[in-house]
């Protein structure tokens, strides 16, 4: 059989290897299977621009329809993979297709996860172009809505909702919003910033219930409490899309498991993204990151290996969140710190924090400071030498410590 690539999902991951595969020189088939019914998408914007209605459809697309056609890349669209025949090598597809390949990448992506008990209320959740337009349909003028989850996706869309002139609560069950992403003083700067804005922030109680009524919902919190809305928008996490892969026998590991290059434990098939987890050169452990940069990184990867030019996976990871006028930056992984601290002046709305395990720096978070998150990135992947002192004083720029 020819040499033929089929990779199970369409968002930047798998585009990515379809482009990265052609750049380097493959000239073999490709089939780019996408389970929705849109051209390949960036996610980023749905909680922000395209929900504020400040950014179309058509410019949410990865690339426009001609470029899969000059770059010979077979994509099909609304074509979900059901199951993954190993001895034969072929993808077979919800509507009777099958797909034979030499080589396989899942880039399957995750889903969101659902609020437990309230199946058929009609809740709204955020991840695909979809599921913002059946909200942006719901919306009308001046609403009192309940955003569960105060992670990322939960108060971008908070902020947005918020700036559209609707009345939010932002409902997190952990102690402190973005909990286990950064720093308490960080959360506590960005719940302030929440509240500044007229939105309420309920940390430290969960959901026990949510009940429809003839106007909306009525949400019923830990601790008797019950607010009574016109909406209700779910932002709790997602949860790495792997059924193929486990129906095909493949390592799972909280996600799709993966070796530094990307491949499985099938040496034809491998998996990018949210779906896998890799094992990270830089971090000598498997880690599964959910972002843009690690879904086009380890991508690449994985076609510097079907290419037969395999390099170990150890990108710096770096991140980023927009809420109101304040860009969130984030580089490395904070994970594990024991000591963190601050860099500039938070009154002045520009400013980082520094985070620390024992003497060595491992991450930074910077808020509308785009020079000291660029130079963090540099510090980060040499592993410079920087003491806290040095982090702490501003009058110093970071890249000096270079």
């Amino acid at each position: 059989m020819e040499n033929n690539i089929v990779i199970v999902g369409g968002g930047n991951a798998g585009m990515q290897v379809a482009d990265s595969l052609r750049k380097g020189g493959f000239d073999g088939p490709i089939d780019l299977l996408c389970a929705e019914p849109y051209l390949p998408y960036q996610r980023p914007p749905l909680s922000k621009k395209f929900l504020e209605g400040k950014l179309e459809e058509k410019r949410l697309f990865l690339r426009p329809a001609n470029f899969y056609e000059t770059k010979n890349i077979n994509l099909q669209l609304s074509t979900e993979a059901i199951a993954i025949d190993r001895q034969a090598k072929v993808v077979t597809t919800a509507d009777g297709g099958s797909f034979p390949y030499t080589k396989l990448v899942f880039a399957t992506g995750a889903r969101v996860r659902r609020l437990p008990g309230t199946e058929g209320l009609g809740l709204h959740y955020i991840r695909g172009i979809g599921d913002v337009a059946a909200l942006k349909e719901k919306l009308a003028p001046a609403m009192k809505i309940a955003l569960v989850g105060g992670g990322f996706i939960g108060l971008e869309t908070a902020a947005t909702l918020t700036t559209l002139g609707h009345t939010v609560t932002v409902i997190e069950a952990m102690d402190q919003i973005m909990p286990g992403l950064v720093a308490p003083a960080l959360a506590s700067y960005f719940k302030q910033l929440h509240e500044s804005h007229g939105t309420k922030v309920i940390e430290g109680v969960g959901v026990d219930a949510v009940a429809t009524t003839n106007s909306g919902y009525t949400v019923s919190l830990g601790g008797g409490r019950t607010l009574n809305v016109d909406l209700v928008i779910v932002g709790i996490g997602v949860i790495a899309n792997t059924e193929l892969a486990v129906d095909a026998g493949l390592a799972i590991e909280r996600g799709i498991r993966v070796n530094e290059f990307a491949q499985t434990d099938d040496p034809d098939i491998y998996a990018v993204g949210d779906c896998a987890t890799g094992m990270h050169m830089r971090f000598g452990a498997p880690t599964r990151l959910e972002s843009v940069q690690n879904a086009v990184d380890q991508a690449m990867v994985a076609a510097k290996s079907i290419l037969g030019e395999p390099t170990a996976y150890d990108t710096l990871p770096w991140f980023w969140s927009d809420q109101y006028d304040h860009k969130l930056q984030m580089v490395g992984l904070s994970r594990g710190y024991d000591d963190f601290v601050l860099r500039g002046d938070m009154a002045a709305k520009k400013f980082s924090i520094c985070y620390f395990k024992g003497e060595r720096l491992i991450a930074l978070d910077s808020v509308n400071s785009v020079a000291d998150h660029m130079a963090a990135k540099r510090l980060l992947a040499e592993d410079t030498d920087i003491t806290k002192a040095q982090c702490s004083d501003s009058g110093v720029p970071l890249k000096a410590h270079l």
